[in-house]
């Protein structure tokens, strides 16, 4: 008598049918290897279009960070002049006020 292979709930299975049983369960695992690689192939697409998307936006945000930070630098210079002036100005007045003393 040849070797059985007992599964569950009493079943008996013969060398023949184990083999057999043992090929289809190994040419499962292959199509399902198959799948999985196309799988994560359009996994990999989806996820490079995603990547491309979010550096386009990342690239319009970092523009918009850019162009304010630009529009701030350039207020400050003109506060910092109108202050500068201001100071000249004060300066100048208090210089001539001071020599308008010394004499």
């Amino acid at each position: 008598m040849g070797t059985t292979l007992i599964v569950g709930f009493g079943i008996t299975l013969s060398k023949k049918v184990k083999k057999k049983l043992s090929k289809l369960n190994l040419q499962r695992q292959k199509e399902q290897d198959k799948i999985d690689k196309v799988r994560q192939k359009e996994l990999d697409k989806v996820d490079k279009q995603r990547q491309k998307e979010q550096d386009k936006i990342d690239k319009k945000i970092q523009a918009m960070i850019d162009d304010i930070n630009q529009k701030a630098i350039k207020k400050q210079e003109k506060i910092d002049t109108k202050i500068q002036k201001r100071r000249n100005k004060i300066d100048k007045t208090g210089i001539a006020q001071e020599q308008i003393w010394q004499y």
